[in-house]
């Protein structure tokens, strides 16, 4: 008898050891905005903005639209239109890093092509459901006029629910 306890009460252990924390709890919506900087563009500021739905644990199904100028002079903005995935992939003290990767349409003037992105993202929490993201991205895209890879830095602020 005192061996099936032992056995029940070793069985049972990993159930209380794998209690999410509150602040690990993932949330079922995120909308952000914000700006970067595009060092393959002129003017160099880029603007982005996203929104993700929790599909399950760390993994969010996303869509983001970033708007690259790429020339000043005529002035041309090559916008791409993504969807993807992110998934968690660590937390660095209390900040999840994300992997996020989309594709989609990419537009500049009359030109229609590709685009696709991926890099990485952090989560920061603030107050009431506000968070900033810090990321860290390259995009490229089929009609961003011999632009090549564009390399994204930037910080998005959103909220959370």
């Amino acid at each position: 008898m005192k061996r099936y306890a032992l056995i029940l009460a070793l069985v049972c252990l990993p159930a209380f050891a794998q209690t999410p924390k509150p602040y690990d709890q993932p949330v079922s919506n995120v909308y952000a905005a914000g700006v970067s900087f595009n060092s393959a563009g002129t003017p160099k500021i880029a603007g982005t903005a996203l929104y993700a739905h929790l599909i399950t644990g760390g993994t969010y199904a996303f869509t983001v639209v970033d708007a690259l100028p790429t020339n000043l002079k005529p002035f041309t903005v090559t916008t791409n239109f993504g969807a993807g995935v992110a998934q968690k992939v660590f937390t660095v003290g209390s900040v999840p890093i994300y992997i996020p990767s989309s594709a989609g349409v990419s537009f500049n003037g009359t030109n229609t092509g590709w685009m696709w992105s991926t890099g990485a993202m952090g989560s920061v929490k603030l107050k009431h459901g506000w968070h900033v993201y810090p990321h860290v991205r390259i995009a490229k895209s089929s009609v961003s006029n011999g632009a090549g890879y564009q390399p994204i830095i930037g910080v998005l602020i959103g909220y959370e629910n």
